[in-house]
C-alpha cells in the first residue's frame, strides 16, 4: 500500500455526551483498542494510524453531561479545547457522535450546540454527525430514519449541512464502513479548501441567505 501523503492526513476530533459511543467509534475507525470502553473519558487521548491509504489521527475527548455548557465543569470545557490544540494545525473534522435510536430532545440540542461552540465560531463548518449503534438501524436506511425523526434531530443533521455517517461498532471487521467514512471526510475537507480559495463576494450591505446570522443558542426553561 502506498504511503499516505500529507494531503491524505485526516484529523478527527470525537465529540459527544455521556454514553454516545465515542470511544467505541474511535476504536472502530482505528481498527484497534486505543480508547477505554465502559468508563467515562476524562482527558483527551490521541492516536494515529495509517489505513486504506489515509493517515488517520483521532482524538477522543471527555463526554459531557446532557446539560448546558454553563453547567459543565471548567475542567471539562478546558479539556475539550485542549483536544483541538492536540490535533494541531491543518484540515480536521469534528465528529459529533450520537447513538442511533436514542431520543434526541431539546435538552440534548442545547447541550450539543453549547458544547460544540466552545470549539470556535466556525465549528459547524467542520462538523459531521456520526451515528453510533448502527446495529440498531434494522432493515431501513439512515435516510428513512432521519426523515421520520423529530425536529431536534433534523436540526442537528441540517446544522451539519446534511453530513452524516453510521458506524456499527459490533462489526469491527467491516472495513468498508470506515473507508466510506474517511472518504466522506476527505470530500468534506476538499470542499472546504476549494471554498477557501474562492474570492469572497464584495459586501454591498444587503443580507443574503449565505450571510444570514447564526441561529442563537436555545434558552433553557427556568
Amino acid at each position: 500500500m502506498a504511503s499516505a501523503s500529507e494531503s491524505e492526513h485526516l484529523k478527527i476530533i470525537l465529540l459527544g455526551g455521556r454514553w454516545a459511543g465515542k470511544s467505541s467509534c474511535g476504536n472502530t475507525i482505528l481498527h484497534k483498542d486505543v480508547f477505554s470502553i465502559g468508563a467515562q473519558t476524562e482527558v483527551c487521548v490521541m492516536e494515529t494510524k495509517s489505513f486504506a491509504g489515509f493517515q488517520v489521527t483521532v482524538v477522543d475527548t471527555p463526554s459531557w453531561n446532557w446539560v448546558s455548557a454553563e453547567d459543565s465543569s471548567e475542567e471539562l470545557k478546558q479539556e475539550l479545547k485542549r483536544g483541538l490544540e492536540m490535533i494541531g494545525e491543518g484540515a480536521h473534522v469534528f465528529l459529533m457522535v450520537y447513538p442511533l435510536g436514542a431520543p434526541f430532545i431539546e435538552r440534548h440540542k442545547i447541550a450539543v450546540q453549547e458544547h460544540l461552540e466552545l470549539m470556535g465560531a466556525d465549528v459547524w463548518e467542520h462538523t459531521m454527525v456520526l451515528f453510533s449503534r448502527g446495529d440498531w438501524l434494522g432493515k431501513g436506511t439512515i435516510e428513512q430514519r432521519i426523515e421520520g425523526a423529530n425536529k431536534e434531530l433534523k436540526w442537528l443533521v441540517e446544522r451539519c449541512k446534511n453530513r452524516y455517517h453510521v458506524l456499527n461498532n459490533k462489526s469491527r471487521g467491516d472495513e468498508f464502513q470506515v473507508i466510506e467514512l474517511l472518504q466522506k471526510i476527505k470530500q468534506m475537507i476538499s470542499q472546504k479548501r476549494k471554498w477557501s480559495k474562492t474570492e469572497p463576494p464584495e459586501f454591498t450591505g444587503e443580507t443574503s441567505s449565505a450571510g444570514a446570522p447564526e441561529e442563537p443558542s436555545p434558552k433553557r426553561n427556568k
